[in-house]
């Protein structure tokens, strides 16, 4: 019962508040998903516990922040866990005041004959301390190579408002960077991704005329989403990441070409959907170069409250659960609106999958909802993986002998019931569960710790 009530609480906490307050801060959700991507990339593969003890201090808020839509510290405590990852105590006034910074672009695809982008340079979150910053403002590529410097600023007052010149520039995907100095030294940058196309109007035309792979439900939600998808990104809208026009065409064109359009050595990833009552129900996938000639085993991902498809492809490690999975020659399919039986059955009927060879994985809410789709369709499912959350086995469940890896942090808020949870399942018998908690390890750094040895436990147990 108890269980039952924090899950209503849960819900109706996120129902009342977080929903308005992403719906209202859109630029500050954008720039905690680029905060959260920034440190995940310096926590990757620290070990000392008193360094990880730390991180794990400054992260513990981030939930509570999150759900009371507190984005501004949000992304203050994930500047200030990057921080740790590489230096002890605070940083200096001015490097917080350069942190505290974002550049934002008016739009993220933007024509040609517009000739420029108008942008701002404003606080994401308030600090004690603003200096006297230097700011270097330039074009790259997306693999970072310079390619224009535009200006020399000085910032002092907040916002500050600046154009950038993009004449002479062919269609393609940049990034705009702000350097930030104080005297010599460079304190720190930030980059914002956007897209220059030819004709927005052509562009529109060629995506609503396309013509799909197959006549078929999941084929046309895909391509409704991905319409809609363009739409929202012309008119402006702000996602918690970048969202490339390559992104869209390459996705439009797998619908249109299916598994042709996969590359035969990197594999493709894409936005497909799956049918909705209302509007298409968005889905990203990875398909390796292999599914191309035999059908594959899947890891279906499931996101926690309030996060998107896009965490397992750009989060939770910088998207290392694609990694392992292409390592493998696995697919990866993460629906953002949670999935039932019927859309697996459409994704093995649509696309190349071993029906038996199926993995859910969940991370938070996420993995009490792959934990119920395994309770209720153990058939469909070989094995599981649950970070950071679980729920309970009613008594007429059982997870029988199917391989089950449970991941922790002994600083998680979720500690005490996905423990309770794995107690009670390893009671069961013929139980295959292996349950790991992580020293100094809080809820939302879990899966970027343990989804390793998470895969290395999947891959033994498909080969028995």
């Amino acid at each position: 019962m108890q269980l039952l009530l924090n899950r209503l609480l849960t819900a109706v906490v996120f129902a009342l508040v977080a929903a308005p307050a992403f719906a209202q801060k859109d630029n500050q959700r954008y720039e905690v998903g680029r905060r959260l991507i920034k440190f995940e990339v310096d926590f990757e593969g620290i070990k000392d516990p008193l360094i990880l003890k730390g991180i794990s201090e400054r992260l513990k808020p981030l939930t509570f922040y999150f759900f009371s839509g507190q984005l501004d510290q949000c992304a203050k405590a994930l500047d200030l866990a990057r921080w740790n990852c590489k230096n002890q105590g605070d940083p200096s006034g001015i490097r917080t005041f350069a942190d505290s910074l974002s550049l934002t672009s008016s739009r993220k695809i933007i024509e040609l004959k517009e000739k420029l982008i108008e942008c701002e340079i404003a606080s994401v979150y308030p600090t004690k301390e603003k200096g006297l910053l230097k700011g270097r403002l330039y074009f790259s590529q997306i693999d970072g190579k310079e390619i224009r410097e535009l200006a020399l600023l000085s910032i002092e007052q907040l916002p500050h408002k600046v154009s950038a010149d993009i004449q002479g520039l062919k269609q393609g995907e940049y990034q705009l960077v702000l350097e930030l100095s104080s005297g010599e030294k460079v304190v720190g940058s930030h980059k914002v991704l956007f897209s220059l196309i030819g004709d927005k109007a052509r562009l529109i035309t060629e995506m609503r005329a396309t013509k799909l792979k197959k006549d078929a439900p999941f084929w046309e939600a895909g391509k409704q989403n991905l319409t809609g998808l363009l739409g929202e990104l012309l008119m402006g809208k702000k996602f918690e990441g970048d969202i490339p026009v390559k992104r869209l065409v390459e996705s439009m064109g797998f619908l249109e070409k299916g598994l042709d359009a996969v590359d035969d050595k990197k594999g493709g990833e894409y936005l497909v959907a799956f049918p909705g009552r209302v509007a298409p129900l968005p889905v990203r996938i990875f398909i390796p170069a292999c599914a191309k000639i035999a059908k594959v085993p899947v890891v279906v991902a499931l996101h926690g409250a309030g996060a998107t498809e896009n965490m397992f492809f750009e989060a939770y490690g910088v998207g290392k659960v694609k990694t392992l999975c292409n390592d493998r020659g696995w697919m990866l399919v993460a629906p953002r609106n949670g999935i039932t039986v019927d859309n697996l059955r459409m994704l093995i009927q649509e696309l190349p999958i071993d029906p038996e060879q199926v993995i859910f994985i969940g991370h938070s809410m996420g993995a009490g909802q792959a934990l119920g789709f395994t309770l209720n369709h153990s058939k469909e499912v070989k094995a599981l993986g649950l970070m950071g959350g679980a729920g309970a086995v009613g008594k007429n469940q059982s997870l029988g002998n199917m391989p089950v890896f449970v991941g922790v942090g002994s600083e998680d808020f979720a500690r005490s019931s996905v423990a309770k949870f794995s107690q009670e399942a390893l009671k069961q018998p013929e139980n295959k569960l292996v349950f790991k908690e992580y020293e100094s390890i809080e809820h939302s750094s879990i899966c970027q710790v343990c989804l390793p040895e998470m895969f290395d436990f999947f891959s033994m147990s498909l080969k028995k």
